[in-house]
């Protein structure tokens, strides 16, 4: 397998991850299901807009715990 590139995490890889993305002045969690090649697998969800940083850290939390 080649060398991966691409601006995921390596860490990201073979299942559902959630993250917090800043847009703007707006922040959003991002979520996707990445998969070994740490290429987005049936896409990327974005949802949002949240107040600040932490009510986006705290959303993403949540989504994470509910898999």
């Amino acid at each position: 397998m080649g060398e991966r590139v691409g601006i995921t995490p390596k860490s990201w890889t073979g299942e559902l991850h959630h993250g917090v993305l800043h847009l703007g002045k707006r922040w959003y969690v991002v979520s996707a299901e990445i998969d070994e090649q740490g290429r987005g697998v049936g896409g990327v969800r974005l949802d949002g807009p949240y107040p600040d940083k932490a009510a986006a850290e705290a959303q993403a939390g949540r989504l994470g715990e509910a898999e």
